[in-house]
């Protein structure tokens, strides 16, 4: 073992370029998917930190008195991984009443009250205040209800808890902008789970220890875990709130969704009976960790192909001394190695080649991810396991190139060994046609998929999945498997036949002689075209995909945020300030419209609900005819204008209730007056399948008017703005002038990176920044690779043209004859092959975009650089040739057995 070692290092260092060039080859495979593990291990991570971020509480345990919530959150907030526990209350009111000299007396509705401790805001973000604070025995009102009141700090009001109770009078020590309402308010039964709740249009909050002595006596307490409605709370909600230290919460979105649950459970088991959580973490890990399925198939899809193609320029550098090695091994054998030492010389020295080129392929995935920006979070621990990760691919990647490329050295016979001819049998896979089999399979599948709509679907239901992702594998793994093996079969028996057409039979010409020359050596420029067409229809593919989906990505940011910049301000806002007004006049803005988001219930089902004036909804925002069914989207905007209770109505609602154009359509809708729900006559007008900023299941669009009506509504919540400038430089503009009304602005191109990180878990930016670099650099590297195998193994013949009197030019212009036919041949079929693998994952992702693409976008810019890389590493490849030509050693080239 030991004298084998040595002697496979002793033929690594006395072959230094051939050493060199089976580490690099090696190492640009490792370093792309060392690149690809690294880059998407960032992205989870961060994708688990914007999960995190996003929910505004993480816990929501019902208690059944003040005394527990007080107790209980004491002992949650020793647990460790805890990082906040707090005792809150959240209970109705009556009304509230703001005398004085100036307005007179103003009285307000009904509303909700949230109870906080001191320090409460330390950890948690479900409110911030505007002016003022929470100070003992004050309170403190949402801006909206401060606006209705018309109330300042210092001002003095009475709250009257519950109908017929004797009101309390305090004095107003701040205001504040309740952000989380939708959480504060929900029905907590922690069996099941986080509920959607219709947020209290008016909100006031107190110091808890206040409350506790004002309110809570004379309103009754709803059980801890008892059944409720959102928006219709009936009394107070004792309750504890918790956050986890993030710090806990590490990893993917599946590892922090395990640890969270993990920690929930460890406190709930520490107070056994005492509380149990409605946990809002899970929640969104859970989607979180579902989406971040879909990065590990954009891996598998996009950066595996790659890798492996990248391989296949190490077989073709190994197949460069083929017969020197065939030489070695049968001495080897002559002097007495057995068939398994020479298998363990190939292993030591696929040992010693695999840590090089790990090392040289973990320092340039490093240098790669750095460069793109992606690097957080990589330290010392993430390095060294990128290393040993790269060192075993290296080491697999060097054992496959050398034993396939020496297969039948290793198995021969010492008389085999030294034959310089011999005659092989066809593989068992082309007496089988397996490459015909693969194709066939890869379009049945396709045909399945384009037909039933076959595509990769994330079960909502249980742990994050992905359905039948095995079949969705099956079309583009097939073709890659089918087109390869089917351009190996050929072994370049249409370049030989092309060539010879073209040489016209016999050569009389030196334009004929050097096709015939390459007619006779298809074979091998059939293995330059099979490395090379399929690196390039790698390029292609990743191109086209990758287009596709930022332009999708963008379309879908725009109907996910509705419009190019939304401004979402408080109940009653938007008309009580003029907001949309305001807005249409800043420079940049193109057009405006004021848009009612609310809440009304189908049955039993809780379901968004748009209030839309048809007339200029157009103005704000963009609607396409693909949006609904039974008519464009004019049409279906004056059937809803020509009937005031007309309401559009989502395809997959019409499906669940059965219902039809012009049906009765009664909605439960929450009367602003009164607090309470109350049923209201609708007829449909239509169908809808998208709408701006609607949810992509069940949703409705009424006329603003007649909800604003039925629901008493203080008017919009919501100013769509289409822009004819920066939507960027714009939404900035739009926010500092709406920002003391209490509005958050957002704009398209902040939707966009939003919408590109949750739809694939990835951004495809930096994946695609990664892959066009190493596939530039390898298209490149793989014409002056097949010029240099050639120049190996046509060393005899070039050095017997030279001794009969040919120039450099004419010797070299065989090598550089072929290349060109390589690459005439890989750039069509590139296209083509790039293309169906684009059109395949468009389809086998079809889930992923919203609405889907119409048809592939084409970045010709990469394209054309792609194309230029492998024409330029081709006339290299050919100027570098025609210098190995010119330094040939003739006699010692020529006494080679």
């Amino acid at each position: 073992m030991t004298a084998l070692a040595r002697l496979a290092v002793v033929g690594l260092v006395r072959s230094p370029a051939r050493t060199a060039v089976r580490v690099v080859t090696i190492a640009v495979a490792v370093a792309l998917l060392a690149a690809m593990l690294l880059f998407v291990g960032h992205s989870l991570r961060t994708m688990t930190g914007s999960a995190v971020r996003s929910v505004p509480l993480d816990w929501q345990g019902p208690v059944g008195s003040y005394g527990a919530a007080r107790r209980v959150a004491t002992e949650v907030g020793r647990q460790p991984d805890v990082l906040q526990a707090s005792p809150v209350a959240t209970a109705p009111f009556a009304g509230i009443e703001h005398r004085a000299p100036s307005v007179g007396t103003i009285r307000s509705g009904a509303g909700s009250i949230l109870a906080v401790p001191p320090g409460y805001l330390a950890h948690v973000h479900t409110f911030r205040f505007l002016r003022g604070s929470l100070r003992p025995g004050e309170i403190v009102f949402d801006q909206q209800l401060a606006a209705t009141l018309q109330v300042q700090p210092g001002d003095h009001v009475l709250l009257t808890p519950r109908p017929r109770a004797r009101p309390h009078r305090f004095r107003v020590s701040g205001v504040a902008l309740v952000t989380a309402p939708d959480v504060l308010f929900q029905p907590l039964n922690p069996l099941l789970g986080p509920a959607p709740a219709q947020p209290p249009a008016d909100v006031a909050i107190l110091p808890l220890a206040t409350f506790a002595r004002t309110v809570a006596p004379v309103e009754r307490s709803v059980a801890a875990g008892s059944p409720g409605f959102p928006g219709a709370q009936a009394g107070i909600q004792w309750q504890v709130q918790a956050q986890v230290d993030p710090h806990a919460l590490s990893g993917s979105p599946a590892h922090a969704l395990k640890r969270s649950g993990q920690i929930r459970n460890r406190v709930e088991r520490s107070l056994p009976g005492q509380v149990q959580f409605v946990d809002n973490l899970s929640d969104s890990l859970t989607t979180a960790a579902g989406d971040a399925l879909y990065a590990e198939t954009l891996f598998i899809m996009l950066a595996v192909p790659g890798a492996l193609v990248a391989l296949g320029l190490a077989y073709l550098a190994a197949l460069g001394t083929v017969e020197r090695d065939r030489r070695d091994l049968a001495l080897l054998r002559a002097r007495g190695a057995s068939r398994r030492d020479l298998v363990v010389l190939a292993g030591c020295e696929s040992v010693a080649i695999g840590v090089l080129a790990g090392a040289v392929g973990t320092a340039v995935a490093l240098g790669a991810v750095r460069l793109d920006g992606s690097a957080g979070g990589v330290g010392p621990v993430r390095a060294l396991v990128t290393f040993a990760l790269s060192v075993g691919l290296g080491f697999g990647g060097a054992v496959v190139a050398r034993v396939g490329a020496s297969l039948v050295a290793f198995g021969a016979t010492v008389g085999e060994g030294r034959r310089a001819a011999r005659r092989e049998g066809p593989p068992l896979w082309r007496r089988l046609y397996l490459d015909v089999l693969a194709l066939a399979g890869a379009g049945f599948v396709y045909w399945l998929t384009a037909r039933t709509g076959f595509s990769a679907v994330v079960n909502p239901d249980s742990n994050p999945t992905l359905s039948l992702s095995v079949y969705m594998f099956f079309a583009p793994l097939l073709l890659w498997i089918g087109a390869t093996l089917l351009l190996v079969r050929l072994r370049g028996r249409a370049v030989a036949w092309l060539a010879a057409r073209a040489a016209g039979g016999r050569a009389s010409s030196w334009r004929g002689f050097l096709l015939a020359s390459a007619g006779r050596r298809g074979g091998s420029i059939n293995r330059g075209l099979v490395v090379l067409g399929l690196l390039l229809a790698f390029g292609v593919e990743l191109a086209l995909f990758t287009a596709t989906y930022d332009r999708q990505a963008r379309v879908d940011a725009q109907l996910t945020l509705g419009a190019d910049i939304v401004a979402t301000a408080p109940p009653g806002a938007v008309a009580a300030h003029g907001l949309e007004h305001r807005i249409a006049r800043l420079p940049g803005v193109a057009g405006t419209t004021a848009v009612d988001h609310s809440y009304a219930y189908v049955g039993p089902d809780l379901q968004d609900t748009f209030g839309i004036d048809p007339a200029t909804l157009t103005r704000g925002t963009v609607l396409r005819d693909s949006y609904f069914l039974g008519g464009s989207a004019a049409q279906m905007l004056a059937r809803l204008r020509s009937r005031p209770d007309g309401v559009l109505v989502s395809k997959e609602t019409i499906t669940d209730y059965s219902l039809r154009t012009g049906d009765l359509l009664e909605l439960r809708v929450l009367d602003r007056r009164t607090g309470r729900f109350r049923v209201v006559p609708f007829h449909v007008a239509g169908v809808v399948q998208e709408f701006p900023s609607a949810p992509r299941d069940s949703f409705m669009v009424a006329n603003l008017a007649y909800l604003s009506h039925v629901t008493h509504d203080p008017g919009p919540n919501v100013v769509f703005v289409k822009t004819s400038a920066d939507p960027a430089r714009v939404a900035r503009r739009v926010a500092a002038a709406t920002r003391q009304e209490g509005t958050v602005v957002r704009d398209i191109r902040a939707q966009t990176a939003q919408t590109v990180s949750s739809i694939t878990t990835v951004d495809l930016g930096g994946i695609r920044r990664i892959e066009e670099g190493f596939t530039l650099v390898l298209a490149a590297a793989c014409a002056v690779l097949f010029l240099a195998v050639a120049v190996a193994e046509r060393r005899q013949e070039l050095a017997t043209m030279a001794a009969l009197g040919a120039s450099v030019r004419q010797a070299a212009s065989f090598l550089w004859s072929e290349a060109a036919l390589v690459l005439a041949a890989a750039l069509p079929l590139a296209a083509l092959l790039g293309w169906l693998l684009a059109e395949m994952l468009v389809a086998m992702l079809q889930h992923v975009f919203d609405p889907p693409p119409d048809r592939l976008a084409v970045p010709w810019p990469f394209l054309g650089s792609l194309a230029a890389a492998a024409i330029a590493g081709t006339l290299a490849a050919a100027a570098v040739a025609a210098l190995a030509v010119k330094r040939l050693p003739l006699g010692a080239t020529l006494r080679e057995e």
